[in-house]
């Protein structure tokens, strides 16, 4: 029987584990707390402990530079970015890539990590241009002044590769990339600016990754994803509901990456756990066959999903995600 890294890191390889891994990379404080029925928040370690989650995640995120609320379910939400003019990058200050205080919590994260695999949550610098931004700020420079564009993607490009280096050296198993750039329609800009101005980008940060990696955006990203698996990523996430269809990214590209995802975030938040454990199956059913493949929310797990939904998520993966898969 594998342990939870070996698990994971067979799975991120292209092979078939012992079961298919529960790979959820964000845990919301607060269903975390209601589920082990505690007032006090649980450290990731914890929460694998609680779920039979196969990962341990620790955020490492460039900052962005923009306004933000808090919104009624308690999360940040960005609203305008401040660099829309070349003055306006004098208020781009990135901290210090090799501040060790930058990476205390990720110097927890691992020291407590035990068996299971440990993850460091970046951002290759694409989703913090677009919040800096904003996507209307992004539109305009792209016809006014395409070089600003460039320039802040460089400036994240080049603190993300410092930070990379530094996670890598101290001894994650894998980092995850957080990089939104899609609606569900199809991506924030066409295939053809995709190519010209954010995928120099992710090729110079993607370079810099020396292990596994995983990629991860909302959104319909049908039309981007040879591009984005010619930048060597080894896992792909999170498949979401709806603008992308788990069956057949599994069909055309199971071969060339590790597909991780698709349990409804709606579901998970308003369905019954009936609907879940036929969720469940349904995912494994399609993306389990052969390996490569681990099991995740279409997103990550909100303060607003329904602390029975996610408790039946991680016994559904219990009992469905054996291999040799059988019902």
């Amino acid at each position: 029987m594998m342990n939870s890294r070996e698990r994971v890191m067979c799975a991120l390889a292209g092979d078939q584990p012992d079961r298919v891994p529960f790979c959820e990379g964000s845990v919301d404080a607060s269903i975390a707390r209601a589920l082990a029925g505690s007032d006090r928040d649980l450290s990731e370690r914890q929460i694998s402990d609680m779920l039979k989650r196969d990962v341990v995640v620790s955020i490492v995120f460039a900052p962005y530079f923009a306004d933000s609320i808090i919104g009624s379910d308690g999360q940040s939400y960005v609203t305008d970015g401040w660099v829309k003019t070349r003055e306006d990058l004098e208020k781009m200050e990135l901290p210090d890539p090799n501040d060790l205080e930058l990476y205390k919590d990720a110097r927890k994260v691992l020291d407590e990590k035990g068996d299971y695999a440990a993850a460091a949550a970046i951002k290759l610098g694409v989703a913090p241009m677009f919040m800096s931004m904003g996507l209307d700020g992004f539109s305009y420079a792209l016809m006014d002044d395409p070089d600003l564009v460039h320039e802040v993607l460089r400036r994240y490009a080049e603190w993300q590769i410092i930070v990379n280096q530094n996670l890598v050296e101290m001894g994650f198993d894998f980092l995850w990339s957080f990089d939104d750039m899609a609606y569900k329609s199809g991506p924030f800009c066409s295939r053809l600016d995709f190519i010209e101005f954010l995928l120099p980008s992710l090729q110079m940060v993607a370079e810099s990754i020396t292990i596994p990696w995983v990629f991860h955006s909302d959104g319909n990203i049908m039309s981007l994803l040879d591009d984005l698996l010619a930048l060597g990523i080894n896992g792909l996430h999170p498949i979401e509901p709806g603008p992308m269809d788990l069956a057949e990214v599994k069909t055309k590209y199971g071969e060339d990456v590790c597909i991780i995802g698709n349990v409804s975030v709606d579901k998970l938040s308003s369905g019954t756990p009936e609907e879940i454990d036929r969720i469940v199956r349904q995912c494994i059913e399609m993306a389990g066959p052969g390996g490569g493949y681990m099991i995740s929310s279409a997103n990550s797990i909100p303060s607003y999903a329904q602390p029975e939904n996610v408790r039946m998520m991680a016994q559904a993966i219990q009992k469905y995600g054996r291999y040799p898969l059988r019902w």
